[in-house]
């Protein structure tokens, strides 16, 4: 499939037909794949062995016969398909991948209503296997019950679906939907520090209020129902009763030790979801509060040292950040499970060398001053923040103009108000309102750029803001000419004010006389099309000496 035919292959067209269908085939029973319906067998395979028996046939030979043979799927695939289910990643009838942000009314609404709220599956181990107060007695997770009933002796013999999918390693389903997802999971288990207490969150129903969700529908009542069953149990061990008094006393310890995991998880969850992760005073904090933040805070040390947040922030992941990113912010409660996370927090927190994250909306939040400097110096990190027209204004001008030839012609660089200004429209605004002269060196540049794309004259360049024409029509005028000499053939410099240029040739009647004499001498000749422009192209795009100008940019024209 991914090779390119020098030879003429008999059938070719056959042969590729057949094979792209068992492909089709094989990605809509492969979860990772965006192409994903359902879980099923895979032809594909056997289907590149016919395909290689095929194209290797002796020539004027009959295609093979195929005959469908399929490799059956592992049981996991079943057990991760209705987990995707239950958190509302899939559809429950082969819909496939559901938009989390669906409208009202459609489809995927309707099936993300019955799927877990906010994304969230919270299993609490202190309950027995058959007891369901956690989220496995919700009614969005009867397809996972039935698919641990009906798999569940294949993937983990004499383990339970609680057991299963909060164990950690090998023997966990953590680590196998890792594996399936090439190390970027989407499913996250966050988790107290000893596995205790775990919420699995799909990342494409994530958004600010999620931890508080899992803090106000999960956490707090658990907290809650322990501390009553603590106080029955004091009740007990304290009664006349002494064998139910030595039960409770060896319940006690059991259920006060979970009890203190959860208010560590709580504690961590809280300050990751309001401020987050902790920083170079974890080490300190951990030994302070001891109790409930032990292990992971003391697994944490390393992470946290030296790497303080410049401020406090809302944790409120991006898809864009992707999966490293977002997942570093949550690295204490990721930790149990995942180790990673903590050192891609420690590279975010740096902002430094090759794993440079500052291009990340997560980086602006909780390190703002440092990616704000950056994005001063950096016009990629300035438009990935938004604030492109704010400190590059003059090559924010040229890219918006030459966008306007290769996108649409009433394309913009829209930006929203950053740190309280007006946005793209007051920057773009204020550039050509003090920055005239700047403002025509980048319209004549990609003037001439525009001519040496098309490798003929151009008859006009059509800007959208006014500004030019109404304020320097003599310099606009001027600007025509160069253009007109460059490529020796007319051309216009369209404008929302470009009526003014009647009112210029009124004051000067001579201008008009000396254009026609110079049309009128204009021999066209093959443009030189290829070779280097004059300096005033060569600079449009500057921000100063030191910058590119637009035009030669293609190696930044991604990131714009």
């Amino acid at each position: 499939v991914n090779r390119l035919p020098i030879l003429h292959i008999d059938g070719a067209e056959k042969i590729y037909v057949h094979v792209d269908k068992c492909f089709s085939i094989h990605e809509s029973h492969r979860e990772p794949s965006v192409e994903f319906f359902h879980p099923g067998p895979s032809p594909w395979r056997h289907a590149q062995e016919w395909a290689q028996i095929a194209v290797d046939r002796p020539e004027n030979t009959p295609l093979p016969v195929y005959t469908p043979e399929h490799d059956r799927e592992p049981a996991t695939d079943h057990l991760s398909y209705a987990l995707g289910v239950a958190l509302g990643r899939f559809g429950p009838s082969g819909e496939g991948i559901l938009d989390p942000r669906a409208a009202p009314g459609s489809r995927d609404h309707a099936l993300l209503a019955s799927a877990l709220p906010a994304g969230i599956l919270f299993l609490d181990t202190t309950l027995d296997a058959q007891d369901y107060r956690d989220s496995l007695g919700h009614p969005a997770a009867a397809p996972l019950l039935a698919a641990w009933e009906r798999h569940g002796h294949a993937i983990a013999p004499g383990s339970d679906l609680r057991a299963f999918l909060t164990a950690s390693g090998a023997k966990g389903f953590f680590e196998l939907h890792r594996k399936m997802y090439e190390s970027r999971p989407i499913h996250w288990p966050l988790a107290s520090e000893g596995r205790t207490f775990v919420a699995w969150v799909t990342i494409h129903r994530w958004d600010a209020q999620t931890l508080r969700v899992l803090l106000a529908d999960h956490l707090q009542p658990t907290l809650t129902r322990l501390d009553g069953e603590l106080a029955d149990l004091r009740a007990a061990r304290d009664g006349d009763d002494k064998k139910a008094s030595r039960a409770a006393e060896k319940r006690l310890a059991n259920v006060l030790k979970a009890r203190d995991e959860l208010a560590g998880l709580i504690a961590t969850v809280e300050q990751c979801a309001e401020k987050g992760p902790p920083g170079a005073a974890a080490k300190a904090t951990a030994k302070a509060k001891g109790k409930g933040r032990g292990k992971a805070a003391a697994k944490g040390e390393e992470a946290g040292a030296g790497q303080e947040r410049e401020v406090d922030a809302r944790y409120d992941p991006d898809l864009d950040d992707g999966v490293m990113v977002n997942s570093a912010a949550l690295w204490p409660l990721l930790l149990p499970f995942w180790k990673e996370p903590q050192k891609w927090w420690r590279e975010l927190a740096a902002g430094a060398g090759k794993k440079d994250y500052d291009w990340a909306h997560l980086a602006m939040r909780y390190w703002p001053k440092r990616v704000d400097a950056k994005c001063q110096q950096d016009p990629s990190l300035a438009v990935a923040h938004g604030c492109f027209w704010r400190y590059h204004p003059k090559r924010a001008w040229a890219w918006e103009l030459r966008l306007q030839d290769e996108i649409a012609q009433d394309f913009r660089i829209d930006e929203e108000p950053y740190r309280g200004d007006g946005g793209s429209d007051a920057h773009r605004t204020v550039f050509i309102a003090d920055h005239v002269a700047d403002g025509l060196d980048v319209i004549k540049a990609e003037a001439l750029r525009r001519i040496r794309k098309r490798k003929r004259p151009i008859p006009e360049l059509r800007i959208l803001e006014p500004g030019f024409w109404s304020v320097v029509p003599d310099e606009c005028w001027a600007l025509e000419e160069a253009i007109i000499e460059k490529q020796e053939s007319d051309f216009r410099l369209r404008a929302p004010d470009e009526p003014a240029r009647a009112a210029l040739l009124a004051a000067n009647p001579a201008l008009e006389a000396k254009r026609r004499e110079l049309l009128e001498s204009l021999n066209p000749t093959d443009l030189l099309l290829g070779g280097d422009d004059d300096e005033d192209e060569d600079d449009a795009g500057d921000e100063d000496d030191d910058d590119t100008d637009a035009d030669d940019a293609d190696g930044e024209e991604d990131d714009a």
